[in-house]
């Protein structure tokens, strides 16, 4: 190198340092250009109810619900189908050989008994059975048709082959202990309220399964614009840090603030890769739920509820539309009532079982089927029988430990009905609270965005005119960024309040114009 004679270094050094500055200037303004003029990605735009029937009808965990809910009647129809008629029928060959002996010669040596069987039954829940069977028993035998037989003077009991018809009628009756199908009847509207729980209780999980996946998606949005933001930070950092690397190379950093933006620079690197990482891994999680493979190309934009939602003064009226539509309290109040149907059933088990009943046969015989039929229901032949049967178990500790567990179970429904009443005010109001507040947040967050941009066109145009400093500068930039942040994350939490509440008052599915009860459509008397 020559040397540089101090006198005219000090007469260049100011043309030097302005020129220098116009340098860095112009480097600042291109670098902030070129990161102003990146085209942005194309994404899909979703609004609220898009997303919702995407996972209606994509997500997994929403599938299985669905699924569940076709065999939410199980209880049900298991209880109901053993009220069903029975159709029953059974035949019996019979052939025997009797020794040869004085004793089987009325009876026959040789006898053929053949029967055939036909009925139906049918269980009511009145607590009365009924039956109605039809038979056919062939009969022959070989007695009076030996030789001894003949001899000993007892041919006159040979017969031919007979068909001996039977049509009965048998009917039953349950006294005291489930008195008329009493306890019948309360098994069934038990089983009917069950399975109508199941069914609440899985439109209760597919609410809260689709609002999940809702979040999920708007999750991977703010993981999304906190890349972005990171990203934008790293820029910024870098920019300013290319600005002081080129001021010492110079040697115009005295303060050595080179060292202070490598340490910046680094810090926002690792906060890219973090946000990068955490992006990818929602993305991952949610095309998984969603049924898709993990590694398939997926972004969006979020088209969300800017407008304020209008919360009524009249808290009451939506009280009581959360009490008649609210699917955990449907299912409370049906608990409540099985457990008092199960309290009288048990109470009714104490009582000794006591049955009546009869049968009703009408005969009739021929030597040929079916003319042994003919005319069976004359009466001429037949055979009645009348019955009753009693019994009690002698200290029924059995019985006893029914009741008590139904007594206690009831007890139990009780507190948590009273429970889920207070839960369900409770959560009415915080949700109506947090619309509020959110949207207020929102507001703010909104105004919060627009002051950062108006101090960060003070502190670029500042610094342009060569009145601020880098680290205003960058100061301001930073914080534009995170306003835009925080206002995305306003929005969203403004958006997830709205559906929260909606599901608290129980009017999810019927403001997104979802029906999923249609999958499942059991009787409409819930609550009998």
């Amino acid at each position: 190198m020559f040397p540089i004679d101090k006198t005219n270094r000090v007469k260049l050094q100011p043309n030097f340092a302005k020129n220098l500055g116009i340098l860095f200037y112009i480097l600042f303004i291109m670098a902030w250009g070129t990161l102003s003029a990146e085209s942005e990605k194309t994404q899909n735009p979703m609004r609220m109810e898009d997303i919702l029937r995407m996972s209606w009808e994509n997500q997994v965990k929403t599938q299985t619900l669905k699924l569940q809910l076709k065999t939410s009647n199980y209880d049900w129809e298991k209880t109901n189908g053993n009220y069903a008629w029975n159709l029953e029928a059974k035949g019996l060959a019979k052939n025997t050989t009797n020794f040869d002996l004085p004793q089987y010669i009325i009876q026959g040596t040789r006898v053929t008994d053949n029967t055939v069987q036909a009925g139906i039954n049918k269980k009511f829940s009145t607590g009365t059975s009924l039956g109605v069977s039809i038979i056919d028993n062939r009969y022959e035998t070989n007695a009076g048709k030996t030789g001894n037989s003949t001899i000993s003077g007892f041919s006159g009991f040979a017969q031919p082959s007979y068909h001996f018809a039977t049509v009965g009628i048998n009917i039953s009756q349950d006294l005291l202990k489930n008195f008329f199908g009493y306890q019948d009847r309360l098994k069934l509207a038990t089983a009917r309220r069950s399975s109508s729980i199941q069914r609440l209780n899985t439109l209760d999980s597919l609410s809260k399964s689709l609002v999940n996946s809702l979040i999920e998606f708007w999750n991977l949005s703010l993981a999304e614009e906190n890349l972005e933001t990171n990203t934008s930070l790293l820029k910024n950092a870098k920019l300013i840090r290319d600005i002081y690397t080129k001021k010492a190379n110079y040697g115009f950093d005295t303060t050595g603030d080179i060292h202070q933006w490598n340490s910046i620079v680094l810090s926002a690197t690792s906060a890219v890769k973090n946000s990068e990482l955490e992006r990818n891994k929602i993305k991952r999680e949610l095309l998984t739920s969603l049924g898709k493979e993990p590694e398939d190309n997926f972004s969006f934009i979020p088209i969300l509820n800017e407008e304020e939602l209008i919360v009524t003064d009249n808290y009451e009226t939506e009280l009581k539309e959360a009490f008649e539509k609210r699917y955990d309290v449907r299912a409370s109040l049906l608990l409540l009532r099985n457990s008092e149907d199960n309290l009288k059933s048990a109470d009714n088990g104490l009582l000794p079982n006591f049955t009546i009943g009869g049968t009703y046969n009408f005969k009739n015989y021929d030597q040929q089927f079916p003319q042994d039929f003919y005319g069976i229901l004359s009466g001429r032949f037949n055979q009645n029988t009348a019955e009753f049967k009693i019994d009690y178990p002698l200290g029924n500790e059995a019985a006893e430990a029914e009741y008590k567990k139904a007594e206690s179970n009831k007890q139990q429904s009780q507190i948590e009905w009273i429970e889920i009443q207070n839960s369900v005010r409770s959560d009415l109001l915080s949700k109506r609270e947090n619309i509020k507040v959110s949207f207020e947040l929102y507001l703010e967050s909104k105004k919060n965005k627009t002051e950062s941009k108006l101090f960060y066109d003070k502190a670029l145009s500042a610094f342009k005119n060569g009145k601020g400093t880098s680290v205003v500068l960058k100061n301001a930039m930073d914080a534009y960024v995170r306003s835009q942040s925080n206002h995305s994350q306003s929005l969203i939490s403004y958006n997830i309040a709205i559906i929260q509440y909606e599901i608290s008052k129980g009017t999810f599915f019927e403001k997104y114009a979802i029906n999923p009860e249609q999958i499942a459509i059991l009787n409409n008397e819930d609550n009998q």
